[in-house]
């Protein structure tokens, strides 16, 4: 998942609202119904890169606002983000063996750290690793320089479609048409 940022909220609101399957490893995530995504592990490039997002995400009718912090360094990834009111919402380490979280007692329990990672990776990650994830569930991934899908035979799974900028420094609208749910990302990247 070389460089991978932030895209969670919609998880954190749906997790009530989702049916999960089986408990899955650390690594995999449920991005649509019977659909699991293997989210590969970090990989930052050699040296360190530190990314600030700020974060709307839309569900049904509700809409909430956070921003968040990411540092990424060659197999390590840790996420800080924090609610419209300046309160921790949740702090993500992964090393690439092992993914752990602290959740604000306030978020719904069922969040896990691996959803969150996986709409990071669908938005940011490098195309190849995400078609062959998706691929292994029987999904496929289209991309073209302001978009990028993913679908199931005929049917749109997810929809990401980017703004101006590029990488990190740049907004993303993902839309996750399987569980109804909608993220606007602005990202900046701080440092390379």
């Amino acid at each position: 998942m070389k460089r991978t940022a932030l895209a969670f909220v919609p998880l954190v609101m749906l997790a009530g609202c989702v049916t999960r399957p089986p408990p899955l490893p650390d690594n995999e995530a449920l991005i649509a119904p019977k659909t699991v995504m293997v989210v590969a592990p970090p990989r930052g490039h050699d040296g360190a890169s530190s990314v600030a997002q700020s974060i709307v995400a839309h569900y049904r009718d509700q809409t909430f606002a956070f921003d968040a912090q990411i540092q990424i360094a060659p197999q390590t990834f840790d996420l800080v983000a924090l609610d419209a009111m300046g309160r921790r919402a949740i702090t993500v380490h992964w090393n690439g063996d092992k993914m752990s979280s602290e959740a604000a007692p306030w978020l719904p329990p069922l969040m896990r750290p691996a959803d969150i990672l996986a709409d990071i990776a669908i938005v940011y990650g490098p195309g190849d690793e995400i078609a062959q994830s998706v691929a292994n569930a029987g999904a496929t991934l289209s991309e073209t320089d302001t978009t990028r899908r993913i679908a199931k035979g005929n049917h749109d799974l997810i929809v990401v479609e980017y703004g101006d900028g590029t990488g990190w420094s740049r907004t993303a609208k993902l839309r996750n048409l399987a569980f109804g749910y909608e993220i606007d990302i602005r990202s900046v990247e701080l440092s390379p």
